[in-house]
């Protein structure tokens, strides 16, 4: 499948046209901007963008993050990143092209997008976070369907 069929095919899904701009294209999932990017010939990059970690909070969301990528647990198969450019979290997943396709595709980004949502509510309420709240996202349901 090329990039182009498969933003197509997740396009005719979601019942929208999605623009791709020479190898990339966005959506909007939950309320997140879900930017989707050809990272080889046959890489495909999912990412997010899930705010600015403030300032006070970066060691505490560090260690979270960290957590939550070891085997995957708290990112249903993503990887949490902060960008050294705007000290924002971001989640990223890398799928092979050849492994896809529009349904395939679809479900990926649904479970990509309910990460996206969880940890975006941690960056947000990082400055009074509940000691709870990394458990919580482990245990939920889209982590289970790596």
């Amino acid at each position: 499948m090329t990039f182009g069929e498969l933003v197509d095919g997740i396009g005719a899904k979601l019942g929208v046209g999605i623009e791709n701009a020479g190898g990339a294209a966005a959506l909007e999932i939950d309320g997140r901007t879900v930017v989707l990017q050809m990272a080889d010939d046959d890489l495909l990059l999912v990412r997010a963008d899930l705010g600015e970690i403030p300032p006070d909070r970066r060691d505490a969301l560090a260690v979270a993050a960290l957590e939550g990528n070891f085997l995957y647990r708290g990112t249903g198969g993503a990887t949490l990143a902060i960008s050294p450019a705007d000290m924002h979290l971001h989640l990223q997943k890398y799928n092979w092209l050849d492994r896809l396709d529009a349904e395939k595709a679809f479900n990926m980004l649904s479970r990509f997008a309910d990460t996206a949502v969880l940890w975006k509510k941690l960056v947000r309420e990082a400055s009074a976070p509940r000691e709870d709240f990394l458990s919580e996202v482990i245990s939920s349901e889209s982590f289970m369907k790596v």
